[in-house]
């Protein structure tokens, strides 16, 4: 009697998803894997920085988060956004919003809700509107990091 085991993420004989497709990881090479294609497509082969792949267990869990503990996905984004801002001191809306959009896409948090929700993260992460930048359709509020004391003194007075 044989018993198929599901290989452990991001192990060789794992599924992994890689830019929003399912690949088949082969082996390691460093830090990087050799995947293979799933389905139709099983004859394509590529090397992907392992950093890049994503447990669809764990895609699913954040698809399922987002529709029912907003709580949670909102905490789950702002700790992805607090990493992907970490060295920078401004940001546009819009950009901002393209790069969650994609790691939403790729499964690597769940999605937000609207710009709402996304300001609202902003700003417990300390950053304030601090005008717009871009002309016509690409115009979008521009985000700026505040010290903790600006924040702190912002939050006394209102």
């Amino acid at each position: 009697m044989l018993r198929q085991v599901e290989t452990p993420f991001p192990f060789p004989g794992s599924i992994a998803l890689f830019m929003g497709l399912r690949w088949r990881v082969h082996q390691h090479v460093g830090s990087q894997a050799v995947i293979t294609r799933e389905g139709i497509a099983a004859s394509l082969t590529r090397r992907a920085p392992i950093d890049d792949l994503v447990d669809p267990a764990k895609a699913d869990a954040n698809a399922l988060i987002a529709l029912t503990d907003v709580s949670e996905a909102t905490a789950r984004i702002a700790l992805y956004t607090a990493a992907l801002l970490r060295d920078t001191n401004e940001v546009a809306l819009h950009d901002l919003g393209g790069r969650l959009h994609t790691a939403a896409q790729e499964g690597r948090i769940p999605r937000y809700q609207d710009n709402s929700h996304l300001v609202r993260i902003m700003r417990r992460l300390g950053w304030r509107k601090d005008g717009y930048t871009g002309d016509g359709m690409a115009r979008s509020p521009l985000y700026r990091r505040v010290s903790t004391q600006d924040a702190t003194s912002a939050a006394q007075a209102a």
